[in-house]
């Protein structure tokens, strides 16, 4: 755009005072080009004062919205205040002509369909875009504290506090974009804009352009040359040479961070060409205490020069917050940003005053983590954010046909992909649920009576064993009630076709086999006409690099699984798949129940963030010397872990209880007869909180819940796997499953439910009540006694639905008889044969260690025996991965960093580690247990997803270290199973004889009854 654009005058050769008389034939031919240019720039007309906005999905009537006044003008857009009729709701109408050159389409074009997919704090939010008399409207988030250059123009520059506030916001929203695949090319101070609380936002994404190729994922190099020339990155300017790349936008940050100091960019010129040769010579200078009565920090300076250098010496906006900078200084926050400080600089000494008084310091530091937390930008962010990448978006919505079409079409809103995407998918999950609802109704009124009670639940079995020796039922509770408009067609039919089909055994499910697979992935949901490509849909996997593996696991082929969706070419649905799609779509949720959807659970989401882990596991393990750990830094609180699970992966799943006395299960995909045609219900998940001790008094005469399956206290928290859509969760208050209880002390039943979405939800609540019983009773102790009220964990409340739950096991799988547990956060924990436990948190930055004693340990891998009180001697230690595989290497302190004010840092230091505990991680086999992990985590990501493993015999990944191999039964059973595989779940079993951990016995048939 002109605007943004180069004066091509300035780029001229011809010397600027050389006399030139044009011909007359020229000045007519410069005077048209001038008009033409001039109509091509026309900016639209002023809006009417009520702009009217077709119907849409979302505004079925249809919006009106009332203009005020004028914010702003560019080059082809202008943009007004809006008010939408009937409401207090604000926003920005951005306001371009309908008809544009063709180039112009297509950046506008790709303006929208850029901006649409962001969606961070300090990024203008996009709403939607439609057609109006001739003009397209881009209804945007409303910024009224107007841009950043008015507040640096009219105050003539910024003090350092409130530049580290905006620096701050500004990097997290570039980091999003570049996660995101996005290159901006034209941040500047105008198009950074304040909201009602003088927060940051970017905006305008007019030259914005993908960085990353939807084909090959590699970096595509830009050559347009674009931007503002104050802002132009040198790289830009070389138009023929190798191109540009993200770091463009660090190049104009560091433009940014020098204006919002002084008032103006550091290489301001009369003439363009004299602005790009300083900005190629890094020309430019600070204003001298002589001339300027304004004290910028040598810290600012330092900053501002690490991002105007070559682009691949720029840092990355994880490393430039780390700059002393932000902590040199004060980090002001919300409450001291309003909008007195955009006509005038801020009041409060703090802005002004050094932090000399310790405690100014700690707390100061803490405002600036917070403050990158907050913008998701640093290494204080506790999670790692994960971010689908835009072309992929993109792509999606053209194989939805959502693709905007320049100029829009009038009676086309076009929204963000996103919110389409949700609804589509939503309306065609009521649809199916109220289709089978409708179909089990007409067939239950043959054959059910009018009401199903549940058996009494003080006669069941405590002891999970006894369900052991029977076939898998098909369902676990009889039918469920019939709706009332079943029962009206089922009056006046014979009573005996019920009662025989009611007296009918449940049909058993189907044997397994010696390797039994339960395909869970579920299909994406798209419209019947449109087909997906494979090479659009497949998995992006990583390649493995295999320089760390460990002579202690068995060669593997890295070959992905197939499903059968991947293998075959794609055809019209024949009748046996449609059955199948349907059944894999049954859910324990009905339409009417609030479903939240579960924040990083995506398979994508779960696959980019096991890729970052095993980057970080493979840098750990290459280090040879212990991670810097600042003063400040706190070790992490305890996390949940498993303490007594039982395995029951052959029928049902795998139940566990947590160390803040939770008890859950996950639950493989289980057959149900609760519809007409049959069906599987996909893997579930279910967590009580503060259920082990209320198993526990199911005998206290003093406990009120005695009587109760759950604890009537928290809501039940039901999880569901969607497949491709991540989890669904589902909070049930425990008064649903009410047992009555009698004034003499009897108790009643369980009812069936209300529906069969109840019904469902009521069997799962009898199959965790008994993984609960059993676990109490003879579960597996994993710690030793007393250890829990050493360091008590709180059970977490849900009060921010976008924060994946620490405490809910999503994903199980077993390799052998090493187990692995996935959390809903991220955290992993993997349990080996020789009684310790690893667990790392998502990033895999910081670990937690559970070991033997060090004597202990030496004894079991001498002897193969293992002592009773070893057990009971074990303990933990918590520290970064990285130092824990380096306690015996020399704590080497950190060079000092360019640019400080002193040779050391007494604040950031490697540990120091007692010698009694330098031994204990090499006796337990600590690095060979994390090159294990590396591998699972290898594979993997290899195979496209979590729980893709191989499984052939040879290929079977398997623990080859210590573990008892006196007074144990020899051969032992190992089992290779998962729940909750992106790619289908399976489970082989076979013995192995402990001391030959390397030869696998016969697979075991678990079909056949053992006599």
């Amino acid at each position: 755009m002109a605007a943004r654009g180069v004066e091509m005058g300035a780029l001229s050769p011809r010397d600027a005072n050389a006399q030139h008389v044009p011909r007359v034939n020229e000045l007519k031919t410069k005077a048209v080009a001038q008009l033409k240019s001039a109509k091509d720039k026309e900016h639209p007309p002023p809006p009417p004062n009520n702009v009217i906005e077709p119907s849409s999905s979302d505004r079925k009537e249809g919006a009106v919205y009332q203009v005020g006044k004028m914010l702003g003008k560019g080059g082809f857009a202008i943009c007004y205040d809006g008010k939408l009729a009937g409401t207090t709701k604000r926003y920005a109408l951005k306001i371009v002509k309908c008809q544009m050159p063709t180039k112009m389409e297509q950046k506008f074009q790709t303006e929208l369909q850029i901006h649409s997919k962001m969606r961070h704090q300090n990024i203008v939010q996009f709403h939607r875009a439609f057609t109006f008399e001739s003009c397209t409207y881009l209804v945007l988030e409303l910024c009224p504290n107007g841009s950043l250059m008015d507040m640096v123009k009219r105050r003539k520059g910024l003090t350092e506090p409130e530049v580290r506030f905006y620096t701050v916001q500004i990097t997290g929203a570039i980091k999003y974009m570049h996660a995101k695949g996005i290159i901006h090319r034209d941040l500047k101070m105008g198009n950074i804009f304040l909201d009602k609380y003088m927060n940051a936002k970017i905006g305008d994404f007019g030259l914005a352009a993908l960085l990353l190729t939807g084909k090959d994922m590699q970096v595509m190099r830009r050559t347009t040359l674009c931007g503002t020339p104050n802002y132009i990155a040198p790289e830009i300017l070389e138009k023929g040479r190798k191109g540009h790349d993200h770091m463009v936008d660090i190049w104009s940050l560091g433009i940014i961070l020098f204006a919002m100091l002084t008032s103006k960019p550091p290489f301001q010129s009369s003439t363009t060409d004299e602005i790009y040769r300083r900005a190629r010579d890094r020309d430019y200078e600070w204003p001298s205490p002589e001339t300027s009565q304004k004290y910028i920090s040598q810290e600012a300076k330092d900053l501002v020069a690490t991002m105007l250098v070559e682009a691949d010496m720029r840092p990355d906006p994880d490393m430039i917050v780390e700059h002393p900078f932000f902590t040199s200084g004060y980090m002001p926050v919300a409450s001291d940003i309003s909008s007195k400080i955009r006509e005038t600089a801020p009041t409060s000494a703090a802005f002004y005053e050094p932090l000399t008084d310790p405690r100014a310091q700690e707390v100061n530091l803490r405002n600036v983590q917070e403050m990158c937390q907050e913008c998701g930008v640093g290494p204080w962010c506790q999670s790692k954010l994960v971010f689908k990448n835009i072309w992929r978006e993109m792509a999606e919505e053209e194989q939805y046909g959502l693709t905007p079409a320049i100029p829009l079409a009038e009676g086309i809103v076009y929204r963000p992909f996103d919110e389409i995407r949700s609804e589509l998918r939503m309306k065609a999950r009521v649809a199916q649920q109220m289709q089978r609802i409708e179909k089990h109704a007409q067939s239950s009124a043959q054959a059910l009576d009018k009401s199903a009670e549940l058996s009494s639940f003080s006669q069941s079995s405590n002891n999970l064993n006894n369900v052991a020796t029977q076939q898998a039922p098909a369902s676990l509770l009889r039918a469920p009630p019939q709706s009332f408009a079943a029962q009206q067609r089922a009056q006046g039919r014979p009573a005996a076709t019920t009662t025989a089909k009611r007296a009918q055994t449940a049909p058993e499910a189907a044997p397994l086999q010696t390797v039994a697979t339960i395909r869970t992935r579920a299909a994406q949901e798209v419209p019947a006409a449109t087909e997906q490509s494979p090479d659009e849909l497949a998995p992006l996997g990583k390649a493995a690099t295999r320089s760390l593996r460990s002579n202690f696991t068995v060669k593997r082929s890295q070959t992905a699984p197939q499903t059968a969706a991947e293998s075959a070419p794609q055809r019209a649905p024949s009748a046996t798949s449609r059955q199948k799609s349907q059944e894999e779509k049954m859910t324990l949720f009905s339409p009417s129940e609030y479903q939240e959807a579960v924040p990083g659970t995506q398979p994508d989401e779960v696959l980019d963030r096991l890729q970052k882990l095993q980057a970080e596991l493979e840098r750990a393990l290459n280090s040879r010397s212990m991670a810097i750990l600042s003063s400040k830094d706190k070790t992490p609180s305890p996390p949940h872990i498993v303490v007594k699970w039982v395995d029951y992966t052959n029928k049902f799943g795998l139940g566990y209880v947590l160390n803040d006395g939770s008890v859950g299960c996950i639950l493989r995909s289980i057959p149900t007869q609760d519809s007409p045609d049959g069906g599987v219900l996909p893997p579930a998940c279910m967590l009580v909180h503060g259920a082990e001790r209320h198993c526990q008094r199911k005998d206290d005469p003093t406990y009120p819940d005695r009587h109760q399956i759950v604890p009537m206290g928290e809501r039940i928290q039901f999880y569901e796997n969607h497949g491709e859509e991540g989890f669904a969760r589902v909070r049930v208050p425990p008064s649903n499953f009410l047992i009555p209880v009698f004034p003499d002390g009897s108790t009643g039943k369980l009812s069936a439910g209300k529906d069969v979405f109840d019904h469902r939800k009521r069997e799962r609540i009898v199959l965790w009540k008994k993984f609960a019983n059993y676990m109490i009773a003879n579960g597996r102790e994993m710690d030793g006694p007393g250890q829990a009220e050493e360091a008590p964990i709180r059970m977490p409340t849900i009060t921010d639905p976008t924060v994946a739950p620490s405490d809910m096991v999503t994903f199980y799988q077993r390799f052998g008889d090493v187990g692995c547990w996935m959390f809903c956060d991220g955290h992993m924990q993997f349990n080996f044969p020789d009684h310790t436990k690893i667990v790392i948190d998502s990033t895999g930055t910081w670990c937690h260690f559970w070991h033997l004693p060090l004597e202990a340990a030496k004894l079991l891998q001498e002897t193969g025996t293992l002592a009773e009180s070893a057990l009971d001697g074990r303990t933990v230690l918590s520290y970064p991965l990285q130092t824990l595989l380096n306690f015996t290497a020399p704590p080497r302190q950190p060079a000092p960093r360019a640019g400080t004010r002193s040779a050391s840092n007494p604040t950031r230091r490697r540990p120091e580690i007692s010698p009694e505990l330098q031994g204990i991680p090499t006796a337990n086999h600590f690095r060979l247990k994390i090159t294990f992990i590396l591998d699972i985590i290898r594979e993997w990501t290899s195979n496209g997803g979590i729980g893709n493993s191989a499984r052939s015999r040879e290929d079977r990944l398997r623990w080859l270290g210590i573990r008892e191999t006196v007074n144990v039964q020899i051969p032992t059973k190992h089992v290779w199973v998962t729940i909750g595989a992106r790619a289908g779940d399976e489970r082989i079993s076979a013995y192995v004889d402990p001391r030959k951990p390397n030869e696998i016995g016969p697979d075991i048939d678990e079909t056949k009854k053992r006599g």
